[in-house]
């Protein structure tokens, strides 16, 4: 059962027995007085009657009592006047029955010998008929007998009936009024604040952590709401700091495991560096002199040729995880991105032309200043903009646009300028899968055409090292959107940087 209802049962209980109480002790004194004032009426009437009776009995004029009588029952017919002699026999007149005097006989003989009249109440519940008893008594005291006067209650009965169901009829209107009322006050003060409520627990279980009511009020239930609002921001704001420790910890994770493998990366580049190093060049230098020999068959200059360019894919590849694992450092200084990217666009014109493809560039007529190291700027644009050429087909294009911007580094953290370098193709794409893998070291998808997965890798360090962000979006068959932030001279403090 819900509180409103429970509430509202127990005022309407409440007030039941509360008025039914009061009801019935009004009824009750209200019968009293109703009985009160028909013996009162009884008392004067039989004592004008005892009076004009003894009168009449003085003067011996029998008729006058009769005419008195006969008065009386054309007045009121439900009267019966019964008159007694000394000997409590009753008289024979027409305002009596034998069954009647039979009532009252015992009461009559008690009033003859005290003299003293009675007037009480007989029958059911006291409320059959009222009976009046009064001595008569000559001048000098001489016992003339009795008269008893004896009327039905029907009327008091019907007074009282009517005062019972109206007073019943107002109770029950009082408490259904009182229900009422105390139904849309519990409704409206606390059955919709507790809705709202429970609504917004709902929605909390559901996982909306930012779930809240609307406080209006000071009582009781408004400091609950009010309370609630409060639970809410601080269980938020423990699921916030919850997750960015989740989210720290898990970059944490990924930064050791890319440092593990950037450290086992410097180890095999060294010992690779090392060991194959002398004998690749001596070898790449025989291959190329047996390549240029016109002396020798075609088969062996092909051969020959074969070595040579595997050889220098081998030099390459040795020569990239160097780089990945022995970047040299980092020259910092105040430069116009547009100027420094310029020249990579003119270095892959030609091979853009060889593709097929439609190389564009975008820059803003100002100059982007931001603070970076050249060689590494032009690392990352030459490395970007390879990937793409090499992932759009014939007839595509691939686009290099240069604007101001700015970034965030975590979840509600302070907004930096910056200088976008946005480099998009209209190539293969990649799946959701390759996404989550393109910056970890050796991951390539361009294994068969010499790649080593290293490109995005230094890529990705050296955007890091620059205090900036790097985010990718593609989709698959539709193309690839790399997305670096520089941030600009004067930004302040970013991550390892001072601009």
């Amino acid at each position: 059962m819900r509180i409103p209802t429970k509430i509202v049962l127990g005022l309407a209980i409440a007030s039941a027995v509360i008025l039914g109480s009061y009801g019935w002790r009004e009824l009750r004194k209200e019968e009293k007085d109703l009985t009160d004032v028909a013996k009162h009426d009884m008392k004067v009437l039989g004592t004008a009657l005892k009076v004009a009776i003894e009168n009449a009995l003085r003067d011996q004029q029998v008729a006058d009592i009769h005419e008195i009588l006969g008065s009386l029952k054309l007045k009121d017919s439900t009267i019966d006047v019964l008159v007694f002699d000394p000997a409590n026999r009753l008289s024979p007149h027409p305002f009596g029955s034998p069954s009647s005097a039979a009532l009252v006989l015992d009461a009559v003989r008690g009033v003859n010998s005290s003299g003293e009249s009675l007037v009480r109440i007989q029958g059911a519940r006291d409320l059959s008929r009222i009976v009046g008893i009064f001595p008569l008594r000559d001048d000098d005291g001489t016992n003339l007998g009795s008269i008893a006067i004896m009327r039905p209650l029907d009327a008091l009965k019907a007074d009282l009936r009517s005062e019972t169901i109206s007073t019943f009829l107002s109770i029950l209107s009082l408490i259904v009024g009182v229900s009422g009322v105390g139904w849309f006050l519990v409704h409206l003060y606390v059955g919709r604040p507790l809705k709202r409520l429970m609504l917004a627990m709902e929605d909390v279980r559901a996982g909306n952590l930012t779930a809240s009511v609307s406080v209006q009020r000071t009582d009781e239930v408004g400091k609950l709401t009010a309370e609630f609002n409060s639970m809410m921001r601080e269980l938020e704001s423990a699921r916030r700091h919850l997750m960015e420790a989740s989210e720290s910890r898990e970059a944490l994770e990924a930064g050791l495991r890319r440092v593990d493998k950037l450290a086992t990366l410097g180890q095999l580049s060294a010992g690779l560096a090392h060991e194959i190093g002398s004998p690749l060049q001596i070898l790449n230098g025989r291959a190329r002199a047996l390549a240029s020999r016109t002396d020798l068959p075609a088969e062996i200059r092909r051969a020959a040729q074969v070595f040579e360019e595997q050889s220098d894919r081998i030099a390459k590849i040795v020569e990239q995880l160097l780089t990945a694992a022995r970047r040299k450092p980092a020259h910092w200084g105040e430069i116009d991105l547009g100027a420094t990217v310029g020249p990579i666009i003119d270095l892959l014109e030609h091979e853009a032309r060889r593709r097929a493809v439609r190389l564009e560039f975008e820059r803003p007529n100002t100059p982007l200043k931001v603070v970076a190291d050249v060689d590494q700027v032009q690392q990352v644009t030459l490395n970007l903009l390879n990937n793409a050429l090499r992932a759009t087909p014939r007839g595509g294009r691939v686009r290099l646009t240069l604007a101001s911007s700015s970034f965030k580094i975590g979840e509600g953290a302070h907004e930096y300028p910056s200088a976008s370098l946005v480099v998009d193709d209209t190539g293969c794409g990649m799946d959701e899968e390759l996404l989550g893998h393109i910056f970890e070291p050796f991951f390539t998808t361009w294994a068969e055409a010499g790649g080593a997965g290293l490109g995005l890798t230094v890529v990705k360090s050296i955007v890091d090292e620059h205090g900036g962000t790097i985010a990718v979006l593609s989709e698959k068959n539709i193309g690839t959107r790399f997305t670096v932030h520089f941030p600009v001279a004067g930004a302040g403090r970013v991550k390892g940087f001072v601009a």
